[in-house]
């Protein structure tokens, strides 16, 4: 998916991906902890935040490195998100986006202000499907 042209924010990031899986050394023993104890596997990329959708992609690298590099995208549509909860991470913070079928979780630099932007984003999202 190439970058929207029209966005809100952007953010290099790392979201949790359960579907990934690494190729090599990380695929074997520990990706199958990480995946047990975190419920999948961070991979890193960017995060875009549009008036319609917060979506993510993986970067270059992650795609050579996992065995399955066309199920790291994701995207959730603003409309359908019930809660956007920050939590304190031990390096960067983490943003987890929710519906009532899915969680998008993203880590970034300045997360509680990602944080912000995407409420915010949401909030006008379902406005204007309201007025609509």
């Amino acid at each position: 998916m190439p970058a929207p042209k029209k966005y809100i924010d952007k953010r290099i990031a790392n979201a949790l991906i359960p579907k990934a899986q690494a190729k090599g050394l990380m695929g074997g023993l520990t990706g199958a902890v990480a995946k047990q104890t975190m419920g999948g596997l961070w991979v890193g990329g960017n995060a875009w935040l549009t008036a319609k959708e917060i979506s993510f992609e993986p970067n270059g690298l992650n795609r050579r490195f996992h065995l399955n590099p066309d199920e790291l995208s994701a995207s959730v549509s603003l409309s359908e998100v019930t809660a956007v909860n920050w939590r304190k991470g031990l390096f960067t913070s983490i943003i987890d986006i929710e519906t009532e079928d899915e969680r998008l979780t993203l880590r970034c630099y300045k997360s509680k202000t990602f944080a912000r932007a995407i409420e915010d984003a949401v909030s006008a999202a379902k406005n204007a499907s309201i007025g609509a």
